[in-house]
């Protein structure tokens, strides 16, 4: 495939406990780059792995001048490794990438064939693996409803952190500062000429999946809090709502006490009407003390990662 135009581009891959993954790795990035004839750079950051993922990185560099690494104090998660990523890139195109080898680099011609066409945005829309479980799929298919539902934004079931990106849009994402880091939803948010290639996911390569449902949460989290207040508004519908539950439940109590001889106790109209308001209150209080938290967060403005060591010069 040729290409209109004289190009840099930069591969960025997150790495967390990926040893067995880097050599294969780069071998089909090259594979797919190197008849292009164009300039590239492979970055590989190390997300405080503890098995030899950095070793294997470091005797990389060794062999492909190309090839470059940064490396965490610790483990800072996926979304902060590929944001060190966008913020060392050099390249006019900036394409990132999962190790583990579902993200298909038979797609990276296609992709910049794209850009080359103009688009500023090439996103990728992945058909799930066959090892991918149904819970997965069913609640993933489930976020982004909510996420679409609670947010003016439009992202597909399927949509994953393997894209491409102009310079110019790579740039005003690094601008954004935000500690809680949700980078399918800040690409939307950007706007710019987008378009999206599907693909078949494969199976991982070697190792284990690195998002645990807990980190999944966590980024559903980040997704719904970074981008609305839509579920503050949702909170004080719903008092709303459960004030004229609770003017109705009131009528009904007099109504039964003035006009009537059933007249009892009323300990379970009473109890009932307390344990739903005080559910609806804790529930209410949760989400705001879920923005207040990160709030707090931002307002300490520490880095989003801290880099042990890198051979990318400043």
């Amino acid at each position: 495939m040729t290409f209109n135009k004289k190009i840099s581009i930069s591969i960025i891959i997150p790495c967390y406990n990926e040893a067995d993954n880097i050599a294969i790795c780069h071998k089909q990035i090259d594979k797919q780059l190197s008849p292009t004839g164009k300039d590239y750079e492979c970055i590989f950051v190390d997300d405080g792995s503890t098995d030899n993922t950095l070793t294997e990185i470091k005797k990389l560099c060794t062999l492909a001048p190309n090839v470059k690494y940064v490396s965490f104090s610790r483990n800072f998660g996926h979304q902060k490794a590929l944001r060190a990523g966008l913020d060392m890139a050099q390249g006019e195109a900036v394409i990132t990438m999962d190790a583990d080898l579902q993200h298909p680099a038979s797609l990276l011609p296609e992709m910049l064939s794209r850009w080359n066409e103009g688009y500023e945005v090439v996103n990728t829309r992945r058909t799930e693996a066959t090892e991918t479980n149904l819970f997965k799929r069913s609640t993933s298919a489930l976020f982004y409803r909510l996420l679409n539902f609670l947010t003016d934004m439009e992202i597909h079931p399927g949509t994953a952190d393997f894209r491409l990106t102009d310079r110019k849009v790579t740039n005003l994402l690094c601008k954004c500062r935000e500690n809680d880091l949700f980078l399918r939803g800040m690409v939307s948010w950007c706007g710019f000429r987008q378009t999206t290639i599907q693909y078949q996911a494969a199976n991982r390569h070697a190792g284990k999946t690195k998002y645990s449902l807990r980190r999944m949460i966590e980024l559903a989290l980040d997704g719904i809090t970074s981008f609305t207040i839509r579920p503050l508004r949702l909170a004080i519908l719903l008092s709303v709502i459960f004030i004229l539950l609770s003017m109705a439940e009131t009528g009904y109590v007099c109504y039964v006490a003035f006009f009537t001889d059933q007249s009892v106790s009323g300990w379970a109209s009473l109890a009932i009407l307390i344990s739903v308001l005080g559910a609806m209150t804790l529930l209410m209080l949760g989400i705001i003390g879920e923005y207040v938290g990160r709030t707090f967060i931002q307002g300490k403005q520490r880095p989003l990662y801290v880099v042990r060591e890198t051979n990318i010069l400043s």
